[in-house]
């Protein structure tokens, strides 16, 4: 019995760790590329060097066979204020925000541009390493799921350290 209840175990620890990946495990947000969510070849970047915003726009690519709704993009960071509305000024020259209450649907096996809008509040401590954006995403009736999204590099930058560049002297 004993062996029995160790097999078991055994058994859904090693599900968990198919379905989420060890990283998304240690992170405790599953990565969205296991759900068959990534970034696209393009991006492209607004920057208002006087109010210090900043916009990415990028490609989300839903590899899945089941239609993704998202409903929120992007978190706050070090340095880094996001933006949920943005003023007619900005929306004119890009996208507006993917934030709360918009919900935007990436088909299967299709893909959807998404912009996320950030205040860059203190140049000095912008991240330097990877920061992985997190998106709130279902899947037709299943329950909203946090994922991580990570990003493209710009060169030798990460993407929010490039950005904050733009408007940092």
């Amino acid at each position: 019995m004993r062996r029995v209840v160790v097999g078991v175990i055994l058994i859904l620890t090693s599900l968990q760790i198919l379905v989420t990946g060890v990283p998304a495990m240690a992170s405790g947000f599953p990565n969205a590329n296991t759900y068959g969510l990534t970034t696209g070849p393009t991006s492209q970047t607004y920057a208002d060097p006087v109010h210090k915003y900043v916009s990415y726009t990028f490609t989300l690519v839903n590899g899945s066979s089941r239609d993704a709704d998202i409903r929120q993009i992007g978190q706050n960071g070090p340095g880094m204020q996001l933006l949920v509305s943005v003023g007619s000024g900005m929306a004119s020259k890009l996208l507006p925000p993917t934030g709360p209450g918009r919900i935007q649907t990436v088909l299967a096996h299709k893909s959807l541009r998404l912009t996320v809008w950030f205040r860059i509040s203190n140049c000095a401590t912008v991240s330097k390493g990877s920061w992985p954006l997190k998106m709130d995403v279902g899947w037709s009736t299943q329950k909203l799921l946090r994922v991580s999204l990570t990003m493209t590099s710009a060169g030798s930058l990460q993407w929010q350290k490039f950005l904050a560049d733009s408007v940092c002297p």
